[in-house]
């Protein structure tokens, strides 16, 4: 079931991205205008997703609903940023909201992802099993 949210997520943002190219800001690097150069930027994101698909193997029988929300919201947004990259060399942007930076759908599923994961209380992310 967690794999269809990610793809139906991922195809949501790859849609979006289709429908307001003519918007399209070509993003070459990181979040917040960070830029290490191609294969520096695909290997941190790499090693940070790593790091959240680690993390959901060790628990993924203890989260509850929302807990494996928030993982969905960062897998499908990495994934979809991850196959820009991997596909057109850069990550196609079309939100600007005025404050010198763009982003897209993947970039806000990212964050709301980690909003959650961070300040979630474990009641809220994990299954009482005690």
């Amino acid at each position: 079931m967690m794999l269809k949210k990610i793809l139906f997520l991922f195809l949501v943002d790859q849609v979006t991205k289709l429908i307001f190219d003519y918007r399209e800001v070509k993003n070459f690097g990181l979040s917040f205008a960070i830029n290490l150069g191609p294969i520096p930027n695909l290997i941190l994101v790499i090693l940070g997703l790593s790091f959240f698909i680690y993390y959901y193997w060790q628990r993924r029988e203890k989260f509850t609903y929302v807990g494996e929300l928030t993982f969905v919201f960062i897998f499908a947004g990495a994934l979809s940023n991850i196959f820009d990259r991997a596909y057109f060399g850069y990550v196609r942007d079309f939100m600007d909201l005025g404050w010198g930076f763009t982003f897209n759908l993947a970039d806000i599923f990212v964050v709301v992802g980690l909003i959650l994961f961070l300040y979630l209380p474990d009641k809220d992310k994990y299954q009482n099993f005690g």
